[in-house]
């Protein structure tokens, strides 16, 4: 199995091996590599569902398991050539099926499967590190989004608009970076956080709605699965 597969780069999702009591972790907590200090030292984010961190921690290499959300690519076509020559025997069949498991690898890793990472996510559990890939959107086109974020908030109450247009601000520098430079846990909290205000509108505003709309459209472009907030129940 190649190597490539257990080197741990920025935006890894990762599970700790150790309990770290000084910081009120356990073995098996869930974080993001945010920041990479030494070699094989980074900086750790662990983040709630909510996308809000609880601890951000250098750690070691040594300390963490990487989390993977698929087979690795390279052994899975392996398996498949090698599963094709014990069915079909050796001999004159050798060359052909060894072609045909190329084919089938190369098929499988055009799928659904290579396309599966996380992620992730924006919080340190799913959305995290894997899910970095923008499904095949392009810097330009979540700008686009992000300035049609702020069209929908010129019109929204103007007591919000401060608040809303310093998260869209943080989300816009955070998208100029390379993918791989970007916080998806950052990320998570800002477009939660753009969610949330949009949610608390009162009023039936129209451009509220289409707001959130956008919001969600725009996480799920960068791999972060939003939301809306339940809405609040009447009290007696």
């Amino acid at each position: 199995m190649p190597t490539s597969v257990f080197q741990f780069q920025l935006l890894d999702v990762v599970a700790l091996k150790e309990d770290l009591p000084a910081h009120h972790l356990a073995a098996g907590q869930v974080g993001t590599l945010v920041e990479s200090l030494a070699p094989d030292v980074y900086e750790v984010d662990f983040s709630d569902d909510d996308g809000q961190t609880y601890a951000m921690v250098p750690l070691h290499t040594s300390q963490l398991l990487k989390l993977h959300y698929a087979p690795d690519n390279t052994s899975l076509e392996a398996l498949i050539m090698a599963n094709t020559i014990n069915q079909h025997g050796s001999g004159d069949n050798i060359a052909g099926d060894k072609v045909m498991g190329q084919k089938i690898g190369t098929q499988v890793n055009g799928g659904n499967i290579g396309n599966v990472v996380n992620e992730a996510g924006g919080n340190a559990q799913v959305t995290a590190a894997g899910f970095t890939q923008t499904n095949g959107t392009s810097t330009a086109e979540l700008l686009q989004l992000i300035a049609s974020l702020r069209q929908t908030a010129v019109q929204l109450p103007p007591a919000v608009q401060e608040d809303i247009v310093i998260d869209i601000d943080d989300v816009e520098a955070e998208i100029q970076k390379p993918v791989d430079q970007r916080s998806i846990p950052r990320l998570k909290k800002r477009l939660t956080a753009l969610l949330a205000a949009a949610s608390m509108i009162a009023g039936g505003v129209t451009a509220a709605n289409t707001f959130a709309d956008e919001v969600i459209e725009l996480g799920s472009k960068v791999g972060i699965e939003l939301q809306l907030p339940a809405a609040p129940t009447d009290q007696p």
